[in-house]
């Protein structure tokens, strides 16, 4: 049985540099249909890189995946390689970084060798930024919503990207609400709460998480991880966020959109 990636970022968000080792690398011409089509018109120019640990976000989550560069450990190489997209195999737990190698400087990697692995850092923090952001606003929209301020809403998903960002309620939430959502998210940034990680089994995560009513363990573990904000509440959560909600920095509700039972409450940090 193939070895599960490590994801480091989950418990050290704040790397950008990480050290690890090749596991495989190869075409992606030569992966099942399935993975092929994780990316876009792949080319013979386009593979995949396995390693043994990750500090690449991969996509999903609602959050995107980190781009950057993966480079020979020892100084004595100009070889890269450009990772472009980061995600999870159809089958199995080995995290695939696709990408393209200089085809002037650089030459393949080899199995067991030591690479640096670099991540975007301005990416990473915006998409930090826009994660924690869409937890604060669906606390706030909950907590006026137990007020009596809202009606009563259902919390279904959200998007964390920079140009699509926002939660979703079933329920109807009435645009004359904004201002009232944009003067709690306000007061939670303020209030500078801070953002903590569990690992918490089934159970427990499901009697103290917003919105697990329906969550899946991932195959394999026996604890879900839970991204908490002390004093509003917890959500189960693989992305990566801020260490406390002042440094989301200003988040400017933008519309509150409504179709077939379902309120959309955009949002972008500013």
């Amino acid at each position: 049985m193939a070895t599960r990636t490590k994801l480091v970022y989950q418990d050290q968000q704040d790397l950008r540099q990480h050290t690890s080792k090749v596991v495989s690398i190869a075409p992606v011409s030569t992966l099942p249909e399935l993975d092929q089509s994780l990316i876009k018109d792949p080319s013979s120019d386009d593979h995949v890189l396995i390693t043994e640990e990750t500090i690449f976000y991969v996509q999903g989550g609602g959050q995107p995946t980190d781009t950057g560069t993966i480079a020979p450990a020892s100084s004595d190489s100009d070889s890269v390689f450009e990772v472009q997209a980061v995600r999870h195999p159809a089958k199995g737990h080995q995290i695939l970084h696709f990408g393209r190698f200089n085809p002037l400087t650089s030459r393949p990697f080899s199995p067991g060798e030591e690479v640096k692995q670099s991540i975007d850092g301005e990416k990473r923090d915006l998409y930090s930024r826009l994660h924690t952001a869409g937890h604060v606003l669906g606390f706030a929209i909950n907590a006026l919503s137990r007020e009596g301020v809202l009606p009563p809403l259902t919390e279904s998903k959200a998007s964390h990207y920079p140009d699509s960002a926002a939660v979703e309620f079933g329920g109807l939430i009435d645009g004359k609400h904004k201002a009232a959502i944009q003067a709690k998210t306000d007061e939670f940034v303020a209030g500078a709460a801070a953002v903590k990680i569990h690992y918490w089994p089934l159970d427990e995560l499901k009697e103290k998480c917003t919105g697990a009513e329906d969550f899946v363990l991932p195959e394999g573990e026996e604890k879900g991880r839970v991204v908490e904000i002390e004093g509003m509440g917890s959500y189960p959560c693989g992305g990566t966020h801020v260490s406390d909600c002042s440094k989301v920095g200003k988040i400017e509700v933008k519309k509150i959109s409504r179709s077939k039972g379902v309120s959309r409450v955009s949002y972008r940090v500013l």
